[in-house]
């Protein structure tokens, strides 16, 4: 019998961000822009970061820092990020913004298992909403 190969960090990255996270995210908005309030079908839209991804990002999988955009606003606007603190400070606080902020260069290093956990979690978020 072969045994199967463990994924790579990188790969369980992402397949949890494209086929678990991001459509969790917008569909969780029902496809409505957090910055402008576009609404198209959430497979149209893009999931957009208040503190912006990197490769080590703390903050990468985390929902209150991911919502909905459209691509206007996330990519030819860069985010929009002056409505989208407007609207973060309005949804969770200004506390739970800076909050954010002081996790942005928190370096996160990410265990294959700590992603396969993520994996399960959110594809059982997605399996409930379709349920609904």
């Amino acid at each position: 019998m072969k045994k199967e190969k463990q994924k790579s960090v990188k790969t369980l990255k992402r397949i949890l961000w494209e086929r678990y996270f991001s459509p969790y995210i917008r569909q969780r908005d029902n496809g409505k822009c957090f910055t402008c309030g576009d609404k198209k079908d959430w497979k149209k839209q893009h999931a957009g970061h208040f503190i912006p991804k990197g490769s080590y990002s703390d903050t990468e999988f985390d929902e209150t820092n991911v919502h909905c955009q459209c691509p206007k606003c996330n990519t030819f606007k860069h985010g929009n990020l002056v409505e989208y603190t407007l609207k973060m400070i309005d949804k969770y606080g200004r506390e739970k913004v800076n909050e954010l902020r002081q996790r942005r260069n928190k370096v996160k290093r990410w265990k294959s298992g700590e992603l396969e956990d993520l994996i399960s979690y959110y594809k059982s978020k997605i399996d409930e909403m379709s349920k609904l």
